[in-house]
Order: structure tokens, then sequence, then C-alpha cells
């Protein structure tokens, strides 16, 4: 074990189930890059029945299950499965009302950054988008009781940096960027595409589940 502060935090950070990324956790992510430290938070999660995993993009570090027949290791996986199932059409929607303002194909990556004005200008002239976004607020994790098309993109883009997908960038506190929560939600959803009609049991035993 080692007493660097950095390490308490590291471990702390990946035991409580949160991803690590340059955006969120700049500085556990550097303490991250250098192979002695990896090594010694790797030993220490491995005698928690966890170990250190990255995204497929490796934009982001996050904490697996070593063995899945540990005792609640399996309910944990199981309700963190059903979470990110529940918001999964919800998260879709957003990606979706994105590349309609931004006219492109290509969804959202850690680092991009999105600006809440342009969102609401885009949004507020354009009639299709704003019925989208009505829709997105009647989903559960993005819910709002706003009329308002800026009200209603501030609580969607509020709900997120809750959630872990965006932080603010800047001092003017309109402006976004995304975080490494999209690469893991991106290698989840690869998954549930690839996995399509089994059951949650099956699920649970692949690899990229092990979330703790």
């Amino acid at each position: 074990m080692s007493n660097n502060p950095l390490f308490e935090k590291t471990v702390t950070a990946l035991l409580g189930g949160e991803i690590l990324c340059d955006y969120r956790y700049e500085d556990l992510v550097t303490y991250l890059s250098i192979p002695d430290n990896q090594a010694r938070v790797e030993q220490f999660l491995n005698q928690m029945n966890r170990k250190l995993r990255q995204t497929n993009t490796r934009d982001a570090w996050v904490c697996a299950y070593l063995d899945l027949s540990s005792s609640g290791a399996k309910e944990s996986v199981r309700q963190q499965f059903k979470e990110v199932a529940n918001h999964l059409e919800a998260l879709v929607q957003f990606l979706r009302l994105i590349m309609h303002v931004e006219t492109g194909d290509r969804p959202v990556f850690p680092g991009d950054h999105i600006s809440e004005g342009k969102l609401i200008q885009e949004i507020s002239s354009t009639p299709t988008l704003e019925e989208k976004l009505r829709s997105l607020t009647e989903k559960r994790l993005f819910y709002t009781k706003h009329q308002d098309v800026a009200k209603r993109v501030r609580a969607v883009m509020e709900a997120l940096v809750k959630e872990g997908y965006l932080v603010r960038f800047g001092t003017a506190g309109t402006v976004y960027q995304a975080t490494g929560k999209w690469s893991w939600l991106y290698d989840m959803m690869s998954f549930i595409q690839t996995h399509e009609g089994i059951s949650t049991e099956v699920v649970e035993e692949d690899n990229q589940m092990r979330l703790t």
C-alpha cells in the first residue's frame, strides 16, 4: 500500500464507482499513467476482488470485478446494468438531438465542447428540434416541467453534469465538455447490441459488465 494521497484518492474514487478521465479527474489519470502507480492500485484492488480496466478507446479508467461469484458482486452488477438500461433510451435521444443540431453523423466524444447557447438558438428556430427536446425532457433522466426551450436545455445539461457525462468548461457556465463516461457508455451500448435478446444473467458474466 502507498501513503501517497493520490493513491488514496484514486482507489476511493474507483471503488466508489467513478469513471476516471482527464476531464473530471486529471490528477488521478496522470497518477495512473505511471506504471508503478498503476501496479500499486491494481494490487490493492485485487485484494478486494476488483481490478483496473480501461474503456475500449482508452479514454477512461474504471473498476471491475475479478470474480462475480463472490457475495454481493452479481447483485451489484445487476443493479448497475438495470440503471444503465433504464437511462439508455434517453441518452441515445440526447445524442441524436446533438447530431441534428451539429448536422453531422458524429456522436459526442470525450473532450467535445457543447454550447448551451447554440443548442437553445438552433432548437428555438427549428420546430422539429423543439419537438425532439420536448420528448427528451419527458424522459425520467431529463424530466422537467419547464416549457420554454432555454430552461429545458438547461435541465438536460444539468442532469448530464450530475450523472458525470459533462463538466462545465470555462467561467461562463454555458459551455460544457464531454467526459470519458461517454466512452464507457459506448462500450456498454456495443455490448448490449452484440448480445441483444440474451438474459441479464448472461450479460453479467461478461467483463464489460463487471463494473463496481
